[in-house]
């Protein structure tokens, strides 16, 4: 069974915005470079498709998929994690929005950060879906992923 099936399994079940998000942001600098350095190799041509769509399988433990997010030297590979670790944050994110319809009252970080940052401030949601937009007490205007948001009253 391949390490790639096996991560993206872990990724298709995974209940953990934040981890998706922490490896979402290592994907996102991992492919600046593969795709920099295929650039300077032969242009666009150059950038590989994603890997196919493995097989279903056992899924990993998260420590051995963070690795290969983390060490894949093969950027379709990481193409296809990248895949499988949206589409899981992506179904989160809805699910998360559905608790803040628009004027509930909640907190947020004062800035959009995985993990989030202990400083929380209040607002009332305006609109929602996969990314959150919310009038701050303070007349500011917070957008971020439901995830990150917490019901007002809770410590």
């Amino acid at each position: 069974m391949s390490e790639l099936a096996r991560a993206v399994a872990f990724f298709e079940q995974c209940d953990d915005p934040v981890l998706l998000h922490e490896l979402l942001a290592v994907v996102a600098r991992r492919t600046k470079r593969f795709v920099a350095q295929a650039m300077a190799q032969g242009g666009e041509d150059a950038i590989p498709a994603p890997a196919e769509e493995p097989a279903p399988a056992t899924p990993a433990r998260e420590r051995e998929a963070r690795r290969l997010v983390e060490r894949t030297k093969d950027f379709a590979e990481l193409q296809a994690l990248a895949r499988a670790i949206g589409r899981r944050t992506e179904t989160l994110e809805i699910a998360a929005s559905a608790e803040f319809p628009a004027g509930a009252r909640i907190k947020v970080p004062r800035r959009v950060a995985f993990p989030p940052p202990d400083n929380w401030v209040s607002g009332t949601v305006e609109t929602t879906g996969t990314m959150l937009r919310v009038e701050l007490d303070s007349g500011k205007r917070w957008e971020g992923p439901p995830s990150l948001a917490r019901p007002a009253g809770s410590p």
